[in-house]
């Protein structure tokens, strides 16, 4: 292996962004920006679905005013 990704493993770079952690402590770790990375992405959810109030079917998020102009709008379908 090369320098860098001993350093990475060794705990003297993090494993996530190779950014100077310190003295090796002989296992790989991850620095305060890519710990919080890593915590933010756990929190997206991996199914983001919204349930429609007029009719209760779920749909996806982003699609939800569209769902609701395209099912529940007042104007006669002509």
């Amino acid at each position: 292996m090369g320098e860098v990704a001993d350093m990475m493993l060794d705990g003297t770079l993090c494993e996530g962004c190779g950014v100077f952690m310190g003295d090796e402590v002989g296992y790989p770790r991850k620095c305060k920006a890519c710990r919080y990375d890593e915590r933010k992405l756990a929190e997206i959810p991996a199914n983001p679905h919204a349930t429609c109030p007029t009719c209760g079917k779920r749909v996806k998020s982003v699609g939800l005013a569209q769902h609701i102009a395209a099912k529940h709008s007042a104007a006669p379908n002509g």
